[in-house]
């Protein structure tokens, strides 16, 4: 039998993480501050992003609701994100569904 040897295909490319503003109807109406830790990856040619995000209960109950929220990162750039049900508790994981900043 022959091994093939490969390099592993998901490369890390680095975590954001800080304080931004969260916002639904596309930056329309912001809920508040959360602390969010984002991981951005590389898997061959896609990229993805996953993490969590920190706040307000009811910040993060309405973002989920909403189907769909931005936040606005420390020092710049604003990504779109899917939040998992928080199911009541101050923190959720979300998906990046758009361009991430790594």
């Amino acid at each position: 039998m022959t091994w093939f040897s490969k390099a592993p295909s998901l490369k890390h490319l680095g975590t954001l993480h800080g304080i931004g503003s969260l916002s639904i109807d596309n930056g329309g109406q912001s809920l508040g501050s959360v602390r969010y830790e984002i991981d951005g990856y590389l898997d061959r040619a896609r990229r993805s992003a996953n993490g969590r995000i920190q706040g307000d209960v009811a910040v993060l109950a309405r973002a989920f609701r909403a189907g769909a929220a931005t936040i606005a990162l420390t020092g710049g750039p604003s990504v779109n994100i899917v939040l998992s049900d928080p199911q009541g508790g101050p923190s959720a994981e979300v998906d990046v569904s758009g361009r991430f900043p790594l």
